[in-house]
């Protein structure tokens, strides 16, 4: 069963606020694009739910919630023109004081200029994170298999900092929901080219999810401060972190392979559910990244989780070639049994 996000349009930098000499690749085009496949294919699709802010709460800061909620509003208010709240500075180390103005505070919880705050940038992420939230619901109701159609993705969201074009993050959120719903320990697999370093942060001190991620090598390739194989957690955390990079133009073998290597670590933990961060944008390419898969590599992907015999929530992440997403995703479904 598929959940989609239903109301992202407007949230569109590129359109509404774009960045002079930059195009901004995380467009509504790219979940139009994924949600026209799913439609043409014959899968159940829904609307999603509202879980209200709770299950949001949980993991992320409330100061951060209420700048992404009410941070553009008070921007205007103070007198800010344009249709877009971006950082004139950023908090840095040493620097990192929480000021009170909106302006002040876009370098604060906005660690990029890839995560702007427009007007219909919170309705766009919170949506995204219900729709998280309605697919984890759907594998505690005995689903072995859902897919929850999130834009903007989240993968780069830590508890109070947006980036990455990522203000929420969805996958953690369904993971928690996971875990409150008493499914015991939960696994996270991201093969997003990037890595997932908001999702590392939130969990990198406990041990009941276990994250994974296979991308292009950060000191090459944003988020760049984050995703080395020496990343393996701290506390009780401590090896429940694997990171597994990868070098520029890795292609579908070092790129399967490694996602391999990935499952195996993930099934010796004997988690109970697996939450994929599905991201396309380690396709040959993609304007964000430099590696060099193809459609079959995310077949072969899909085939790898088919194998593994856990339920499997898919999240959507990144992939930024709108017109490779169709085939990425239904040689990945194919490749998955779906």
């Amino acid at each position: 069963m598929i959940v989609v996000t239903t109301d992202h349009a407007a949230h569109d930098p590129d359109a509404g606020a774009p960045l002079e000499g930059r195009r901004y690749w995380e467009v509504p085009a790219r979940a139009d694009a994924l949600l026209q496949t799913v439609r043409a294919a014959g899968h159940q699709i829904v609307p999603h739910g509202d879980r209200g802010l709770d299950p949001i709460s949980r993991l992320h800061d409330a100061g951060y919630l209420r700048f992404l909620k009410d941070g553009f509003a008070t921007w205007r208010q103070e007198g800010g023109v344009g249709p877009a709240l971006r950082p004139g500075a950023f908090a840095v180390r040493h620097l990192d004081r929480l000021p009170r103005s909106a302006t002040a505070q876009a370098g604060y919880y906005l660690a990029t200029l890839s995560a702007p705050l427009l007007a219909a940038t919170w309705r766009a992420a919170y949506d995204a994170a219900q729709t998280a939230l309605d697919g984890a619901d759907l594998i505690l109701q005995g689903e072995r298999l859902a897919y929850a159609l999130c834009r903007p993705p989240g993968h780069h969201a830590c508890t109070d900092l947006a980036g990455g074009f990522c203000y929420l993050n969805n996958a953690a959120i369904a993971a928690q929901r996971l875990l409150d719903g008493g499914t015991g320990p939960v696994a996270i697999l991201d093969f997003d080219v990037h890595h997932g370093n908001g999702t590392q942060q939130i969990f990198y001190e406990r041990d009941d999810v276990h994250y994974v991620s296979v991308h292009g090598d950060p000191a090459t390739l944003y988020p760049f401060y984050a995703g080395y194989a020496d990343e393996t957690g701290t506390g009780r955390g401590l090896g429940a972190n694997l990171n597994l990079p990868l070098p520029p133009g890795t292609r579908d073998d070092g790129f399967v392979a490694a996602v391999r290597t990935g499952l195996d670590a993930i099934v010796s933990r004997r988690p109970t559910v697996l939450v994929v961060s599905l991201g396309f944008d380690a396709h040959e390419g993609d304007p964000t990244a430099n590696l060099a898969a193809s459609s079959e590599g995310f077949r072969a992907i899909g085939a790898a989780l088919a194998q593994i015999g856990l339920p499997i929530l898919l999240v959507q992440e990144g992939g930024y070639i709108v017109e490779k997403l169709p085939a990425n995703l239904t040689a990945f479904l194919a490749g998955l049994g779906a």
